[in-house]
């Protein structure tokens, strides 16, 4: 073959999924390479939906909860949550101090362990089994709370319209206090397995980029929008359930135009998260309330008038929200979820275009993908 002579080549394409170790839950990629670099990449989702939303018009408003919880599998005091804010709003229900505070603490055990759990993949993906079982071995105390409160570790339904299902168990708050002191130290440990980690940098810097620019445009929200320098959260912005009394200051990158939240970025910005969630738990049970944990009866069946109402919180993946919408009857009207998810998934074929592959379970790790909420 001449010198002057091109070899032409075709760019190759590759199906993966729906279930493939390298995804982080069920959804498709259907990509076009050329040679080891992915060109474009396209996403399809579906493949887990459950029809969630239509299945609350079915349900009485007490059976709704239970629903609401299953939206995020690894985060599912958020759904409750959202949906019980918006329904006390829409029938003008109070909640005592005490069960305002049980909701913050249960949302940050939630949050640190939906981080936690994030750490887990962005670790595999780097093929760090270190990280992977000091990780783990973490997290099962945050379950054991949930467990040792509500009787379940994942799915429970804790949260009541008007506060919650019960107080909180003997030893609770001490064991809450003992984590947060835990976990301040844990967090410098993980800092030094990977934060200055050679080969971990080497991994994640420069790869799965996002400008806060680009966070704007597509509706990217949470830690990923934070790491990508856009300032953004609910506790902040429109407190709720009494954040606005607490003392915290929400992590944001400081990019300096030097990079532009890329996955090294969104790995260290939850790292920080779970150092302020510690000092969340720690305010808030060292200055629990007294009193009532619920506003209402336990078992009596609520009437929600006829209204709408629509509510946001700051889930772990980023903006939750909530619509709801009653008709004065026994069972929702229609209940509709915003959920970060989403966003982010419309945000993969950016992110992957130009990408290695084998950046491939970097990039999607990073992102902290539930895509169990975003199919519904």
């Amino acid at each position: 073959m001449s010198s002057r002579e091109i070899l032409k080549t075709e760019l190759a394409k590759l199906a993966l999924g729906p279930f493939d170790s390298a995804l982080p839950g069920p959804l498709r990629l259907q990509m076009e390479l050329d040679g080891e670099v992915i060109v474009s990449a396209k996403v399809e989702t579906g493949f887990i939906h459950r029809g969630l939303e239509k299945a609350f018009e079915r349900q009485r408003w007490i059976a709704s909860i239970s629903y609401a919880d299953r939206l995020d599998p690894d985060g599912p005091i958020f759904g409750e949550l959202a949906l019980c804010l918006a329904v006390e709003e829409i029938a003008q229900l109070t909640v005592p101090p005490r069960a305002e505070q049980v909701r913050v603490l249960l949302s940050e055990l939630g949050r640190i362990s939906c981080h936690m759990e994030y750490l887990v993949r962005v670790a595999r993906a780097v093929g760090s089994d270190t990280m992977i079982h000091y990780v783990l071995r973490d997290r099962e105390k945050i379950l054991d709370l949930f467990e040792l409160t509500t009787g379940a570790r994942y799915s429970i339904n804790f949260l009541r319209f008007g506060g919650i299902q019960a107080d909180i168990t003997e030893g609770f708050i001490e064991r809450i206090l003992e984590l947060s002191e835990l976990f301040r130290i844990r967090v410098k440990e993980y800092n030094d397995l990977f934060t200055y980690n050679h080969a971990f940098i080497q991994r994640t810097q420069g790869v799965g980029t996002l400008s806060s620019k680009r966070v704007r445009e597509l509706g990217v929200t949470g830690p990923n929008a934070r790491a990508a320098g856009f300032s953004a959260d609910i506790r902040k912005i429109h407190p709720y359930s009494g954040y606005d009394k607490i003392d915290f200051e929400v992590p944001v990158a400081d990019l300096r135009g030097l990079r532009s939240g890329d996955a090294n970025d969104r790995f260290l910005l939850r790292l920080r998260e779970i150092a302020v969630s510690t000092e969340i738990l720690r305010q808030v049970a060292e200055n629990i309330s007294d009193g009532a944990f619920c506003s209402r009866k336990q078992g009596q069946e609520i009437k929600v008038p006829a209204g709408e109402a629509y509510v946001r919180v700051e889930s772990a993946r980023g903006l939750l929200g909530c619509h709801v919408a009653a008709d004065g009857g026994p069972m929702p009207a229609r209940i509709q979820f915003r959920t970060p998810s989403h966003a982010h998934l419309a945000a993969i074929p950016e992110l992957l275009s130009g990408t290695r592959l084998e950046d491939l379970p970097v990039v999607l790790s990073s992102l902290g993908l539930g895509v169990a909420e975003a199919d519904r």
